[in-house]
């Protein structure tokens, strides 16, 4: 099943979903973006999988940095068929046991590029939900196939984490490192290592800061604290 990308279906759509996530993620905290981005360059948000959330969250990356162009993030086909209406915002099916699949969403996506260079793609490299700190993250080649085809493009390693702090709902985490621009040829093992990295980075944070990671957290441009930097341990009253 392919895309039917449909700015106004976003809107619609998220004007319903976004109170109904509201009260099922705490907050969304973002870090790590860069500051600027080539425009005219496709975007490639390069995450794991940790949760049936996470396209909705790196649809949060996608809205502070180019809120503008369209979106879309490559499932399973199996599921786009569950969810059929995820094609209106952006989803587009793959089977990855299937090679003719893959190379038809793969030319898709190209053509899609094509007529909007500055378009974002959502890409799970792992292929199925794992838990933030399993290592290795079990990157797949796929990326690889798909930088090939796109052509230069800038891909964004991205970390997510869960984490349930002081509130019933969860706090959903995110951590970007430096953009890798890819002219054809990308090595998934580098960005794996980058996203690993990053969730290195959040679970380092969030051990040292606990609850007060919302309150401590540096904003979606800044950079979390390296985990060589002591924690400042309150006063004692």
């Amino acid at each position: 099943m392919r895309s039917r990308f449909s700015p106004a279906a976003l809107r619609t759509f998220e004007l319903f979903f976004r109170p109904w996530q509201r009260r099922r993620i705490a907050a969304t905290l973002v870090s790590g973006l860069p500051r600027a981005l080539p425009a005219e360059v496709p975007l490639v948000l390069a995450a794991q999988h940790v949760s049936w959330w996470d396209a909705f969250t790196l649809r949060e990356v996608h809205r502070i940095l180019r809120p503008g162009a369209p979106i879309y993030s490559l499932m399973a086909e199996r599921e786009l068929r569950r969810f059929p209406l995820f094609a209106l915002i952006g989803a587009f099916g793959m089977d990855p046991a299937r090679p003719a699949s893959v190379l038809h969403a793969v030319r898709w996506l190209a053509a899609r590029v094509r007529e909007r260079p500055d378009a974002t793609v959502i890409f799970f490299p792992q292929g199925r939900i794992w838990p933030s700190h399993r290592r290795p993250l079990g990157f797949r080649r796929g990326i690889e196939v798909f930088a090939r085809r796109l052509g230069p493009c800038a891909v964004l390693p991205v970390a997510l984490h869960h984490e349930p702090l002081n509130a019933p709902a969860p706090t959903v985490v995110v951590s970007a490192g430096a953009p890798v621009m890819a002219d054809g040829e990308i090595d998934h093992r580098a960005i794996e290592s980058a996203v690993e990295a990053e969730s290195d980075r959040i679970l380092d944070f969030l051990s040292r800061h606990g609850e007060d990671a919302p309150r401590r957290w540096p904003g979606p441009f800044e950079r979390l604290e390296s985990p060589s930097v002591p924690i400042q341990s309150p006063a004692v009253r």
